[in-house]
């Protein structure tokens, strides 16, 4: 008998770490967090309710401010603050409030919906270093809109490390881009003559532009990182052969347009 109770008393407490712990460290916080319109942050009761003295700001780069339909733009949400880690929740809606354009993951990072809205947050909370700390991960504008009016709601978490939910401060923020639709200017043909392939890849890609232009072509991995420059012509070859596997965005600068494909490379 006192064997059992053991047994069930030492379960007991392994089951408390496990919950407990889930709280301390809490991966993939739930969806309809970011402030948006009808939703709250996780600053709510149940969550991280009570707050303490950290300070900050939240903020996203590598999004312009006009945004071309079709376009995949590679976007890093950026913690800085006195926190000691940090998570974060974005979404992205139009001017009815509604689920615009298409995240996709980055490193450490992952996409569901909720409500018809699509959403992005972090798979596990991420440790501050200097003060700040980053998630990267990709956009694809809609390709039309009604209207011009795109607005991104994110916010991150600024933790304080000390293994439950109280003390933490919720850093929230939006950023309004307009859409501009496509005309029919002789750039936007040139956008649509530029052809990369095949997709997926792995080992060479060809990329075709317009037979009167020269351009080039800058490669950033999932976080950001510029891997691969080349000044192209009508008719290249990249060989993407000694790159990791995984996604890619290829900004192609013609004239004064950028153009962007995603690439995916697999071995």
């Amino acid at each position: 008998m006192k064997f059992k109770s053991t047994f069930f008393f030492c379960g007991t407490l392994i089951m408390w770490g496990v919950l407990t712990s889930t709280l301390r460290n809490p991966n993939n916080p739930p969806f309809g967090s970011t402030g948006a319109p009808s939703e709250t942050t996780c600053a709510k009761a149940g969550c991280h309710v009570n707050p303490g003295s950290l300070t900050g700001t939240v903020s996203l780069s590598g999004i312009p401010d006009t945004v071309a339909p079709n376009q995949t733009y590679m976007i890093t949400l950026t913690n800085t603050s006195n926190a000691v880690r940090a998570g974060f929740q974005l979404t992205c809606l139009d001017g009815s409030n509604a689920k615009c354009g298409t995240l996709t993951a980055g490193s450490g990072s992952n996409i569901g919906t909720f409500s018809a809205r699509q959403y992005i947050r972090q798979s596990s909370p991420r440790n501050l270093v200097s003060g700040s700390t980053s998630w990267t991960f990709s956009w694809q504008a809609p390709a039309t809109l009604t209207g011009d009016s795109i607005r991104f709601y994110f916010v991150s978490l600024a933790a304080n490390g000390n293994g439950n939910n109280g003390g933490d401060n919720v850093l929230k923020s939006s950023q309004k881009v307009i859409f501009q639709a496509t005309s029919a200017s002789h750039e936007a043909d040139d956008a649509a003559l530029v052809q990369m392939y095949p997709n997926p890849a792995v080992r060479l890609v060809q990329v075709k532009l317009p037979t009167v232009v020269e351009g080039k072509l800058t490669l950033y991995n999932a976080a950001g990182k510029v891997v691969l420059e080349k000044m192209l012509n009508s008719d290249n070859q990249l060989d993407v052969s000694e790159l990791p596997r995984g996604m890619y965005l290829a900004k192609i600068q013609i004239g004064q347009q950028t153009v962007t494909r995603q690439l995916v490379v697999g071995k």
